[in-house]
Parts: structure tokens; sequence; C-alpha cells
């Protein structure tokens, strides 16, 4: 089995066939994947746009490949039983997750603040899944606020606390923003702070 893996890693790096048949595979998931990544409120926009452009130029180098290849040279992919298949998936796969991701983003959390304070690196965004018309936005059973962080300087972020609440405006207080609590469905706690120069959290109860 060792010896199959290593012939097969083989073959990918000295027959170019082998190695457009992985990068046309892998993909898929990456642009699956690229759906899913959390991005900063600016560059929202950017990352549908990036997938599609993505998906179509997968798309022309998948056929231009195919037929810069002889029907004897075709790996198994650029057969044509295979590669239509797979095309057809990959197209409406691709689109449908987008679609599902930007649904989910518009009906569950929206950016609605972003904190930043002068000569500390920690850049703080707030999103709350509020309750919809005619309810009150804390009259629903799942109202929520996720606290996201930027990653560097990179335009991504990750979650860094989710709470069944509602925050206030952050007060500074040297390295640490202490953001009271609005309203909560979890009555125990009251507030929570976060050191915005090393982005961790601590739960005041």
């Amino acid at each position: 089995m060792r010896l199959s893996f290593i012939e097969l890693i083989k073959q990918v790096f000295t027959n170019f066939q082998y190695l457009k048949q992985l990068i046309i595979v892998s993909s898929l998931p990456v642009l699956v994947g690229m759906s899913f990544v959390q991005m900063i409120p600016s560059w929202e926009i950017v990352k549908p746009i990036a997938i599609l452009i993505f998906l179509i130029l997968t798309i022309v180098f998948a056929f231009r490949w195919r037929s810069q290849t002889t029907h004897n040279q075709r790996v198994k992919l650029f057969r044509p039983f295979i590669f239509f298949p797979f095309l057809a998936l990959f197209t409406l796969a691709v689109p449908l997750f987008l679609f599902i991701n930007i649904a989910f983003a518009y009906l569950d959390f929206r950016h609605v603040s972003t904190h930043q304070f002068q000569a500390l690196p920690t850049i703080l965004y707030i999103y709350e899944n509020t309750c919809w018309p005619p309810d009150s936005r804390t009259e629903c059973k799942y109202y929520s606020t996720e606290i996201r962080q930027r990653v560097w300087i990179l335009p991504f972020t990750t979650t860094l606390l989710s709470c069944p609440c509602f925050f206030e405006k952050p007060i500074l207080r040297g390295d640490i923003a202490t953001f009271p609590i609005e309203a909560s469905r979890d009555k125990v706690k009251v507030a929570v702070s976060i050191d915005m120069k090393y982005g961790t959290v601590k739960v005041a109860d």
C-alpha cells in the first residue's frame, strides 16, 4: 500500500496530466470551503465574486486541458463518461453551497458594529441575530450575539465568543474592553471582558 501511494505521488509530479487532474478535483472542496470562510464586513461582497471567478476559471481550464490531451493519454477524469458528469456536479454544487451560505448569512447574524482602540492590535466585529418583526429584538427565544476577531492583517475573522445576549458599548480600562450585557437569555452573566492586546476573553459573573 505504501509503495502504491509513493508511485501515485511520483505520477502526479512526473506526469502533468495527473497533476492537472489533481488540481481540478481538489478545486471542488476548496471552493465549497471558501464559501464558509468568515470575512471582515468590508470584504463580504468580495467572497462570492471571488468564488464565482474561481469556478469559471476552473471550468475553462478543465475544458482547455482536456482538449490539449490526446485520447490515448487522457487520465480518468478527462474521459467523457467521468469528465462531463463531474463538471456538471461541480458547476451545480458550488453555486448551491454559495447560495445556502449567503441565505444563512442574511437570515442569521448581521454586522452591527466594529471596535478598535488606539495602540491596541485587536479588532472586534459585533454580529447580532435579532428577532423578526413584529417582535422586538429581544422578544424571541433565539436572539444572540457573536463577537468575531480579525486574523492579524488578513481579511478573515474567527469567532471569539457566542453569547445568548446583546451587548452595550464597551468600556475600555487599560487593555481590557468590558462589554456590559444589555439583555440576556442567560441571567447569570452580567458582562464580558476582552483583552484587546492578546484577544482573550474573560466572562464576569
